[in-house]
């Protein structure tokens, strides 16, 4: 493939080509790749609080840890009392008392 008349490297790899057409759009604009793309947005409030946004599921639920399917790979939360707050089809609020997030590609 050709880009801006320049040949890529035979040995590289191609160079992000796998984006979607809103990350593509986000990358030529300069503006941050959450706003068009599905990659999951984690925003921790305290230690009793975790939302993630553009989630595909939960794959595991336990007092002690959950375990959530994002686009780009699995997010773990662990620590006492686990909790879901709340579910949509855009995110989910997890509760309790987080001890751990870990995120595993």
């Amino acid at each position: 493939m050709k880009l801006a008349g320049k040949e890529p490297d035979k040995g590289a790899k191609p160079r992000r080509w796998i984006l979607g057409i809103g990350e593509k759009l986000a990358e030529l604009f300069e503006l941050p790749p959450d706003l068009f793309g599905n990659r999951p947005k984690v925003t921790a409030v305290g230690r009793g609080e975790v939302l993630i946004e553009n989630f595909k599921g939960i794959m595991d639920f336990r007092e002690d840890m959950v375990r959530i399917n994002t686009s780009t790979g699995v997010i773990r939360i662990t620590g006492n009392g686990i909790t879901i707050r709340e579910i949509t089809s855009e995110a989910v609020i997890i509760g309790g008392k987080i001890s751990n997030i870990d995120y595993d590609a």
